[in-house]
C-alpha cells in the first residue's frame, strides 16, 4: 500500500510539473527580460483585482503611476507628477497599506510591481508642499528652460515645478530613504521621471550613484535626447539603470506605424548606437497619449498594437504596454481604471512570444508596410502595418525554424522557409508564429502514462 502511495504522490508530482512547463510562457525571468504592463492612474485596489488577467496576458510586472503624497481628491492625470512630499501616499491611488497587499498578490502570482518616482521637482507653488521641501534652499533658481540644447538649463532648469537641487544631500538623501520605503512594502523597481533633468556624478551630482538600488529594477524616462552630449552622458546613465528610448518608440515605430509603414530598425535606436539592451521600448506612452498634440493623440489602438508588437518583439528588451485612460487631455482623471484592451489576443500572445523567446538573438526585417522579427532557432513576428491581407516577407537571417506554423492570433496557416515567410494577417495586422506543441504532447503523453500505472496500481 505504502508503494501504491508513494508511486502515485511521484506520478502526480511529475504531472504537476508538466502542467507547470505548459505556463512558464506566462512571465519572464526578470523585468528587463519581460513586458511592462503601465497601470496608469488605476487605484491599487483595481490592479490587484485584475492581476489574473494581467498574467493571463504574458505581463512580467505591473507598473503603477507615482505614490507619493498628494492631495486625496480626484485630480487631473498630470496633478501626481506635482508631488507634495517623499512619503508614501496618501494619494487618490490608494493607501501605503494597499501598496503593500498589492505587492504580496502580484508576487503570490509571480508578478512583480514598477512605481513611478518623481525626484526632479515638486508642486510649482510651495504653499502646499510638506513642510521639508518649503525650504526654499532646496531648490535651484535658474528659472524655465529656454534651450532644451543647454545641458545646464536641462538639469538646472524649472520644467513647470520647482526644480529641486538633486547634487544636494538634504534632497537626496530624502529620495534614497523613499527608495528604501517602497521597498520595504514589497516594490521590486523604479521608473524615474524626467531623469535626463537630474544631472550625473561627470557633472558634480552625485543623486544617482547615491539613490539607486541597484538589487531593484530601475529605468528612467529620458525623452527625445539629455540636451548635451549623448554619446557621453547616455552611456553614463545606463550604468545606473535603463531607458526609455523615445526616438525609436515614439519617433520611428509609432510614427512609422501610423503611416502604415514599417521602420527601418537602426533608425535612432539606442541599442545600436550604444552596442547595449538596457533599454525600453514602447508603443505609445502616457505623455504621446495625455498631453495635448501628443504622437498618438487620435490614433487608433490597432495602429498603437502593431507599434506595440515591433517593440515587444526583441531579445531581452522590455516594452511597455500603456492602458489609455478613460480620458484624455484635461480629461484623464486619477483615479481610474483604464482600458482593458492589454487583454486582447494581440497583444497576450505578443507577450507570451517574447518569454517563449527569451534569450534567442533577434533580427529585424522591414519592407515597406510588413515587418518580420525572427528569433534564432525560433519563430518571428510579422507586423502588417495595413492590417488583414497577404504577405510574404524575409527570413531574416535565417533565423525562424523553416516549417509549418498556426498564427497564434488568428489560426491561420504560414509557411517559413529559410528565406521567406508567408500567410495571411487577419485585421489585427499581427501574425505570431512559434511551435508550442512540443510541452503540450509531452503533458499529454505523460497523462496518458499516468493513467495507465494508475489502473496497474489498482490492478
Amino acid at each position: 500500500m505504502m508503494m501504491q502511495k508513494t508511486n502515485k504522490t511521484r506520478l502526480l508530482s511529475l504531472l504537476f510539473l508538466l502542467t507547470w512547463l505548459t505556463s512558464a510562457w506566462a512571465q519572464a525571468p526578470s523585468i528587463q527580460e519581460g513586458t511592462i504592463l503601465h497601470c496608469f492612474d488605476w487605484k491599487y485596489t483595481d490592479i490587484k483585482a485584475e492581476l489574473d488577467n494581467i498574467k493571463k496576458a504574458g505581463f512580467t510586472a505591473v507598473q503603477t503611476s507615482p505614490a507619493q503624497t498628494n492631495n486625496t481628491d480626484t485630480l487631473m492625470w498630470y496633478d501626481l507628477y506635482r508631488p507634495h512630499n517623499t512619503e508614501v501616499g496618501p494619494n487618490p491611488l490608494g493607501t501605503k497599506e494597499e501598496l503593500k497587499a498589492l505587492c504580496d498578490a502580484a508576487h503570490a502570482k509571480g508578478l512583480k510591481v514598477i512605481v513611478d518616482i518623481i525626484a526632479n521637482h515638486t508642486e510649482g507653488s510651495l504653499d502646499i508642499v510638506a513642510d521639508y521641501w518649503k525650504n526654499i534652499d532646496l531648490y535651484h533658481t535658474l528659472g524655465k528652460v529656454s534651450n532644451w540644447n543647454d545641458r545646464y538649463q536641462v538639469t538646472h532648469g524649472e520644467i513647470g515645478m520647482k526644480d529641486l537641487k538633486t547634487e544636494d544631500k538634504r534632497v537626496y538623501s530624502k529620495f534614497k530613504a523613499y527608495v528604501q520605503k517602497l521597498k520595504a512594502l514589497g516594490v521590486d523597481g523604479c521608473r524615474w521621471d524626467a531623469a535626463k533633468h537630474i544631472g550625473l556624478p561627470s557633472e558634480g551630482d552625485p543623486f544617482w550613484s547615491m539613490v539607486i538600488d541597484k538589487t531593484m529594477y530601475n529605468y528612467g524616462e529620458i525623452l527625445n535626447d539629455t540636451g548635451g552630449d549623448d554619446s557621453k552622458l547616455i552611456p553614463e546613465y545606463m550604468t545606473y539603470m535603463s531607458i526609455t528610448d523615445s526616438p525609436y518608440g515614439t519617433n520611428n515605430v509609432l510614427g512609422s506605424a501610423k503611416n502604415h509603414q514599417a521602420t527601418p530598425y537602426g533608425s535612432g535606436n539606442y541599442t545600436k548606437r550604444f552596442n547595449t539592451d538596457k533599454v525600453v521600448y514602447w508603443g505609445e506612452s502616457h505623455d504621446t497619449y495625455c498631453n495635448q498634440g501628443g504622437e498618438s493623440v487620435g490614433v487608433s489602438q490597432d495602429i498603437i498594437d502593431r507599434a506595440y508588437a515591433v517593440a515587444a518583439s526583441h531579445n531581452r528588451i522590455p516594452a511597455l504596454y500603456f492602458s489609455r485612460p478613460i480620458g484624455r487631455g484635461v480629461g484623464a482623471k486619477v483615479p481610474q481604471k483604464g482600458s482593458m484592451h492589454f487583454t486582447s489576443k494581440c497583444v497576450a500572445e505578443v507577450n507570451k512570444f517574447h518569454n517563449v523567446m527569451n534569450g534567442k538573438p533577434d533580427y529585424y526585417s522591414a519592407d515597406g508596410s510588413v515587418a518580420s522579427i525572427t528569433r534564432k532557432g525560433g519563430g518571428a513576428i510579422i507586423v502588417n502595418f495595413n492590417g488583414s491581407g497577404t504577405v510574404t516577407v524575409a527570413n531574416g537571417g535565417s533565423y525562424a525554424v523553416p516549417g509549418t506554423y498556426t498564427d497564434q492570433v488568428s489560426g491561420n496557416q504560414w509557411t517559413v522557409t529559410a528565406t521567406t515567410i508567408s500567410g495571411q494577417t487577419d485585421s489585427t495586422g499581427i501574425a505570431v508564429l512559434y511551435k508550442s506543441a512540443p510541452v503540450k504532447l509531452a503533458l499529454h503523453s505523460n497523462v496518458k502514462n499516468y493513467k495507465a500505472r494508475k489502473r496497474k496500481l489498482k490492478g
